[in-house]
């Protein structure tokens, strides 16, 4: 990407950057970013994005080159909207997205095949009925700190292998899938009296820390 190819960052909003960052003026992450577009305090774990989603979300903007990442600023409106508790479903989901699709993006994807392998069983798990399933939704919340964020950092961390434009796009590739297999479990918000619940879908627009 070439100077003039970059995005350009609207006024009043961040840059996206890598790492931590005290407050919006000397950049932010991607979920520090949301942070911001959503109107909540400045933090890289706004509680409006579903934390499962969020995690990976600032993988991935620390994974990616910097001239990359001011391409996630499109993801930014999609998080705003997901939170703010995981459930086990969904958080079942974005990891076996993740995984999947990290996989298929690799050459040499049999590093994942044990973590994928996993991620399907527990997606199973969740959503099934009986003693066991009731208990894994039960650990969900050790779960998601434990299994699976190790397996989304499994993931992004493969990615990383790849050259930069290749990698860019696969983590892109990545996260918008996870945020597409989460998307249809969250719960839809009542649009207000005389308000088409439908309106308003379309391209989010090219709005531009790592805790």
């Amino acid at each position: 990407m070439n100077r003039t190819d970059r995005p350009v960052v609207p006024d009043g909003l961040p840059r996206l950057q890598a790492g931590f960052h005290p407050d919006p003026e000397q950049g932010a992450c991607l979920m520090e970013y949301v942070s911001v577009l959503a109107g909540t305090t400045f933090s890289d774990h706004p509680r409006c994005t579903d934390p499962t989603l969020a995690e990976l979300a600032r993988l991935v903007n620390d994974a990616s080159t910097d001239e990359g990442r001011p391409l996630l600023a499109a993801f930014a409106p999609a998080l705003v909207a997901t939170g703010p508790l995981g459930d086990p479903s969904r958080t079942a989901a974005v990891v076996r997205a993740t995984v999947r699709t990290a996989a298929a993006a690799l050459d040499d994807p049999a590093g994942l095949d044990r973590h994928l392998a996993r991620a399907e069983r527990r997606c199973t798990r969740v959503t099934g009925t009986g003693f066991l399933a009731g208990l894994a939704r039960w650990l969900e919340p050790l779960h998601r700190q434990g299994p699976g964020r190790h397996r989304l950092d499994t993931a992004v961390t493969a990615l990383t292998a790849l050259p930069g434009p290749r990698r860019d796009a696969a983590l892109r590739g990545t996260l918008a899938a996870a945020v597409a297999a989460a998307t249809p479990l969250v719960p839809q918000r009542q649009a207000p009296p005389g308000v088409d619940a439908g309106a308003g879908g379309g391209d989010p627009g090219p709005l531009a820390r790592r805790g």
